[in-house]
């Protein structure tokens, strides 16, 4: 082997070992278990519930509700669930049947954002 081709398999090798041995340092908080679930369709819920892959910074994460017209359909701001760093929960009113969006933002207890959206229907 030349001395360019050692050197690149040795970076190669050692980048590999870095990415194997730090997953967790690449993570995100990404949503496992949303309810109501993304495109669902059903009765109104009397809460939106998000359970992300990692705990996430209460102060910093949160969940909005929007109807259909563009208008906050929350009733109240989103907060952790009890000893579970990994769930937030969102208190709704009353919802009329139509589309509505899920906003979340959430910052992970490694500290990296990451937000996003999703549309549920009530019959």
């Amino acid at each position: 082997m030349n001395r360019p081709t050692k050197m690149f398999s040795l970076i190669a090798s050692l980048l590999l070992l870095v990415f194997a041995v730090t997953p967790s340092a690449l993570a995100h908080a990404h949503p496992k278990i949303m309810k109501p679930a993304p495109d669902s369709t059903g009765p109104a819920p009397a809460s939106i519930s998000i359970t992300f892959s990692e705990g996430v910074e209460p102060k910093f994460s949160s969940i909005r509700l929007v109807a259909g017209d563009g208008k906050s359909a929350t009733a109240g701001v989103s907060r952790p669930v009890p000893n579970d760093p990994t769930t937030l929960i969102l208190p709704v009113p009353k919802l009329h049947p139509g589309t509505y969006t899920v906003q979340w933002s959430n910052v992970a207890l490694d500290g990296h954002r990451l937000e996003g959206s999703y549309k549920f229907t009530v019959k």
